[in-house]
């Protein structure tokens, strides 16, 4: 009797062949500086920003942030100085982080509104679980935590950077009224985000 791999190990290979993850990004300088930055019990608010807004995905990203629901201030912070007070040195150096992380993801020329939305939804979603692992006291390291939440949807960067295509074609799915856990098994022959 011969082992026959499942249907959707093809779908999972192809994804793969089209990935050239061989070597990571290295971190830019100004997310390098703005890490040291907040690690220094001596930086300003005013020093952060100057960093900040050097480096143009930090400087969206950071408004992005301060201005989503998760912080609902009820109006839009439109200063990065006043940004980095609201969001503190912790959050700032963990969204730099993160965009370090992603910052090939950035740069492939893909549909950049898509994949902002992403990488924002995850970058919330990472501070929340750092969060409640503090607030609710949860044996876990509040990083890992943060870590896990913002590589959660992993699956999802990588199909709307590799495959826009077949990304298209699971929100379309999904605006029609499909779950998006059903649109993506359909069309990835049986494989989910």
């Amino acid at each position: 009797m011969t082992e026959t791999s499942p249907p959707s190990s093809g779908k999972l290979a192809e994804i793969f062949t089209k990935m050239n993850m061989g070597e990571l990004p290295a971190m830019s300088h100004n997310v390098q500086e703005l890490i040291s930055l907040t690690h220094s019990s001596r930086s300003a608010a005013y020093e952060l920003s100057k960093v900040i807004l050097k480096d143009y995905s930090l400087t969206n990203k950071v408004l992005q942030v301060v201005n989503s629901a998760y912080y609902s201030l009820g109006r839009p912070v439109n200063s990065i100085s006043k940004a980095v007070t609201i969001l503190g040195f912790d959050a700032v150096r963990d969204l730099a982080t993160a965009i370090a992380l992603f910052e090939d993801f950035l740069k492939t020329g893909v549909e950049k509104e898509g994949i902002s939305k992403i990488l924002t939804r995850s970058f919330l979603s990472a501070m929340q679980a750092r969060d409640l692992a503090v607030e609710k006291n949860i044996n876990i390291v509040p990083e890992e935590a943060f870590i896990c939440a913002l590589l959660h949807d992993l699956g999802k960067i990588i199909v709307c950077i590799y495959l826009p295509e077949v990304y298209r074609e699971i929100e379309q799915k999904v605006a029609g009224g499909m779950s998006e856990d059903s649109a993506t098994r359909q069309v990835l022959e049986d494989l989910t985000f």
